[in-house]
């Protein structure tokens, strides 16, 4: 008897209708209930109905992600990324510190220090940044690296890095 109070509770509680009759079967006049979505008592939202809100509400934004449909091991020409970059392109352009430059010879070079503290050589063209930043300019106390990419108009934007000397930037303050 305990068990069919229980059953009879859990049902009461849920909400559900129970009928119990001679052969096991449910009156003929009666109806299942039927309830609207967000019909619940009046100014409590239902969370489906909220979270539903939300999801209208979200956009999305594409801008500096890559495209999840493309291989992360391949480049656009099809060849292994371990092909095409280089240590150099390990780390953002802002982890590298500019350490020393040579300037005024044939083909100027610039030192730069990776955040595990080893050194790498540079020239006009090389690639550095994860960004395909490319190094287009060195001079006596700065060297710029130009990163370009497509907006989602297909508009180009072409940003101008300038890294310069740590010893350099604090005489020209003075």
């Amino acid at each position: 008897m305990t068990r069919i109070a229980g059953v009879l509770a859990l049902c009461v509680l849920s909400g559900c209708e129970f009928f119990i009759s001679g052969e096991g079967d449910a009156p003929a006049d009666s109806k299942p209930a039927v309830v609207a979505p967000g019909a619940g008592a009046p100014g409590k939202r239902d969370p489906i109905d909220e979270a539903i809100a939300r999801q209208e509400e979200y956009s999305y934004n594409p801008i500096g992600k890559r495209d999840p449909f493309r291989s992360f091991l391949n480049t656009a020409d099809g060849r292994k990324v371990a092909e095409t970059s280089s240590p150099l392109q390990k780390y953002e352009i802002d982890q590298y510190q500019l350490v020393g430059i040579i300037w005024g010879v044939e083909r100027s070079r610039a030192l730069v220090q990776d955040p595990e503290g080893v050194g790498h050589v540079m020239e006009i063209g090389t690639y550095i940044g994860k960004n395909w930043g490319k190094v287009t300019q060195i001079n006596s106390s700065e060297v710029v690296v130009t990163e370009e990419f497509q907006t989602m108009e297909g508009e180009l934007v072409v940003n101008n890095i300038n890294m310069t000397l740590p010893g350099v930037a604090d005489r020209s303050k003075k």
